[in-house]
């Protein structure tokens, strides 16, 4: 690990908040990552984290069943490189289905709105800052399921993890950073609230809000649906998914009700 890295976990972001169960998963993965290729024992794991067994053998089970991560001997763990995981596949039994309340947010939204609901977290370390799928709520809509399986690896990779700059979910984080630029686009999203763009996923459009722990960004809560559904539709779909990230937000230890920065 380079020398000062550390400094830059989850929990030291947060000044010593209890992490929320999105932060322990993503701290998890990270912890597995800096461990580097191969399988790695889970008590290293369990080391770099400082949670506790159960909880890092959870997330890592989790994980496994994702294909997010490998598990072939006892005991030993690695990252799953190259495995395609579509967002139904995802560690949501363990990100966001231990938090009950939680869980019926995201399944409210999307009866709400009949939209697939994605939870996307922040992930701020390295050298490109992104944003990754934790959790999708696809309900009835085999439309996008269709299209999904339709498109490239390199499309549903994209969906699962990319750059800020990608996507509404993305640029919805990259406003509320300290270090976002100060483009026009950049003010109007941090005015509104919310972002809209083409979604990784051919001929489906994102509309984003973020989610915060106290002041800081975490992760963006958005819709995916076709445009002719979104456009018609978003004057009602903008409130309801933002009045769902502000209680999500609300719902994290320690943080303040979601208010859109000044311009």
């Amino acid at each position: 690990m380079i020398e000062g890295e550390k400094e830059l976990t989850i929990e030291t972001d947060f000044d010593g908040l209890e992490p929320t169960s999105h932060e322990r998963v993503f701290r998890v993965y990270q912890a597995v990552e800096e461990l580097g290729p191969g399988l790695h024992p889970m008590w290293r794991i369990i080391e770099n984290t400082k949670y506790t067994k159960s909880t890092v053998h959870r997330i890592l089970s989790a994980g496994v069943r994702a294909e997010s991560f490998t598990h072939p001997r006892q005991g030993q763990y690695g990252l799953a490189r190259g495995r395609l995981v579509t967002p139904a596949d995802t560690v949501s039994d363990c990100a966001v289905g231990d938090d009950s309340v939680l869980f019926r947010e995201i399944a409210l939204l999307q009866r709400q709105t009949a939209q697939v609901v994605i939870v996307f977290s922040a992930i701020l370390i390295g050298g490109t800052a992104t944003r990754q799928c934790l959790h999708s709520h696809v309900a009835k809509r085999t439309d996008f399921q269709s299209a999904l399986a339709r498109s490239t690896s390199h499309t549903r990779d994209r969906l699962m993890r990319a750059p800020l700059h990608a996507d509404a979910a993305g640029l919805a984080i990259q406003a509320y950073l300290d270090d976002a630029p100060t483009s026009s686009f950049i003010r109007e999203i941090r005015a509104e609230g919310h972002a809209l763009s083409q979604s990784p996923v051919p001929g489906w459009e994102m509309l984003a809000a973020p989610l915060f722990r106290g002041r800081t960004v975490t992760g963006a809560l958005a819709l995916l649906g076709l445009p002719t559904q979104i456009h018609r539709h978003r004057y009602s779909y903008v409130p309801a998914l933002m009045q769902t990230a502000a209680r999500m937000s609300r719902r994290s230890e320690g943080a303040a009700a979601m208010t859109p920065a000044a311009a």
